[in-house]
């Protein structure tokens, strides 16, 4: 029988502000921001230390997963719903009636359908796996949740 521990990781770094809009779902339509936080286990066989996954590896991780998106407009380039244009330092989104201008510097283009909380945690999880590699070799799954406010939070997580 094989025995799994899991590790978590939730604290104040782990964490960023960012500004976005969900095509279609009403009222979350509007440009809007949130700070986020994040929740990361991990679970695997322990090694001859005892140990799932280093701490010392997993943290650095988390952080240069959130860093870029940390005070940025977060934009899904995947939205069938949303029309994007870049010219010189700028980004035009189309949404239905409305038309933004933004710096390019302020804005994040992601590779998302939405900046909903599961595709955050979903892209925030593959960002957090490659960064890891060779270390993610006794895990057997790591899961990661991405909270807006208080008392909303969603979850990826991939099997290996």
């Amino acid at each position: 029988m094989k025995i799994q521990t899991r590790i978590q990781v939730s604290k104040r770094d782990s964490a960023f502000s960012a500004a976005h809009f969900l095509a279609e779902m009403g009222k979350c339509e509007r440009l809007h921001g949130h700070n986020y936080f994040l929740s990361v286990q991990i679970a695997g066989e322990v090694d001859p230390r005892g140990v799932v996954a280093d701490f010392n590896a997993l943290d650095p991780a988390i952080a240069k997963a959130c860093a870029p998106l940390d005070h940025k407009v977060l934009i899904p380039q995947n939205s069938p719903a949303i029309r994007l244009t870049e010219s010189g330092a700028g980004l035009e989104i189309h949404f239905k009636h409305k038309r933004y201008l933004l710096p390019m510097e302020d804005c994040l283009l992601l590779p998302l359908a939405s900046t909903t909380v599961e595709s955050l945690a979903c892209y925030i999880l593959e960002k957090i796996t490659a960064e890891l590699g060779p270390a993610m070799e006794r895990i057997s799954w790591i899961e990661v949740g991405v909270g807006e406010g208080g008392a909303q939070m969603a979850f990826c997580k991939k099997d290996f």
